[in-house]
């Protein structure tokens, strides 16, 4: 169902094939400016965790481009019965080249969802085989319950009060999708 590729390649003006991004993990080389980037991102991108929750960890990947800058990230975290992907970034300079499909492709857990708003992912979630669901289960959905009621608390005690009322406001915009392998 899903395949592993290699890194995107792009046809140079000689006809030469070379690659445009590749992947690392955060966890092994990442870097203080990768944490940098991906917090600035998290800090204009309102449907995003607050940026103070970025990390650097086993699950998260970071995608880079051919002059070792990073362009992509995501992030899993357990929950119990699978994994979310709870943080999914694209830089803008980047978007539109298909560098989310990369992405999901490095995913190695299964089941894993994603609650998302945003179109573009929602259309590379479904093309990566996931489906529209309602609940992920019963244990994610107390874990995510949880999970949730924390980063709300946080929220409000580091007066992030826009991202607060952003994601409350859009609540019933943001859709599930799973994937069981």
């Amino acid at each position: 169902m899903r395949r592993k590729r290699g890194p995107i390649k792009q046809r140079t003006s000689q006809g030469l094939v070379r690659n445009t991004c590749s992947l690392i993990s955060m966890s092994s080389a990442a870097t203080d400016s990768d944490l940098y980037w991906l917090k600035s991102i998290m800090k204009n991108e309102l449907d995003l965790r607050p940026p103070f929750l970025a990390g650097i960890g086993k699950k998260r990947v970071i995608m880079r481009d051919e002059l070792g800058n990073p362009i992509g990230h995501l992030t899993l975290s357990n929950r119990w019965s699978g994994y979310e992907i709870n943080s999914f970034v694209v830089d803008e300079n980047h978007r539109g080249r298909g560098l989310s499909h990369e992405l999901l492709e490095r995913i190695d857990t299964s089941p894993t969802f994603c609650y998302t708003r945003d179109i573009r992912l929602q259309s590379a979630l479904l093309k990566a085989g996931y489906s529209r669901a309602f609940l992920p289960g019963f244990i994610a959905t107390s874990n995510l319950i949880l999970a949730r009621l924390c980063i709300v608390l946080c929220m409000i005690f580091t007066f992030d009060f826009r991202r607060l009322f952003h994601q409350i406001k859009n609540i019933s915009r943001y859709k599930l999708y799973i994937l069981d392998d």
